[in-house]
């Protein structure tokens, strides 16, 4: 078992019950379930992961649709830069910001530091996009760079994220899986 994170697309009004939908959109996929068809892919599921944040574009930092979870999976903390959050409506996420950010960094980054790196800081195709996506019709498509049955290419997720409707709401969630 592992853990990964997961984009996960959510109705535009879910922010006012942001768990309750979290939940009614990943119950189907649930190790624990018992729902038919079974489609486990998770067990345990927690808000964001420091280090995986969205970035927000300026001039909307105090939203109050923005998502910020108050602590990690270990119950510790979490410290908020202003511009950061685990997710909000598509049209307030720095996605472009996102990119130039893992672009500036792959070219700054001593080349022994690379393989220590989380690649998506330092790669701009991988700066949006997780490892699994759940869209918006309740699919849940695992992200892979190189196209193969069972997944979805990253060019595909890129643009379904950047193709959403600005009211959208996403949100970042780290899984055990």
């Amino acid at each position: 078992m592992a853990y990964e994170m997961v984009t996960l697309c959510l109705p535009p009004d879910s922010h006012q019950y942001l768990y309750a939908a979290i939940e009614e959109a990943m119950a189907p996929f649930d190790l624990n379930g018992d729902h038919e068809p079974y489609q486990g892919e998770w067990d345990q599921w927690w808000l964001g992961r420091p280090g995986e944040e969205f970035d927000v574009l300026p001039g909307h930092e105090h939203d109050p649709r923005l998502v910020r979870a108050p602590r990690d999976a270990s119950g510790a903390l979490r410290h908020w830069a202003l511009g950061r959050c685990d997710g909000g409506p598509r049209g307030l996420l720095d996605f472009q910001g996102m990119r130039i950010r893992a672009a500036d960094m792959a070219a700054s980054l001593d080349p022994c530091r690379a393989g220590r790196t989380p690649y998506r800081q330092i790669r701009p195709e991988w700066a949006v996009p997780t490892d699994h996506l759940l869209t918006l019709d309740g699919r849940w498509l695992y992200v892979s760079a190189v196209p193969r049955s069972g997944t979805s290419d990253l060019a595909f997720a890129g643009k379904y994220l950047d193709d959403l409707a600005p009211d959208t709401m996403m949100v970042r969630l780290r899984v055990h899986c």
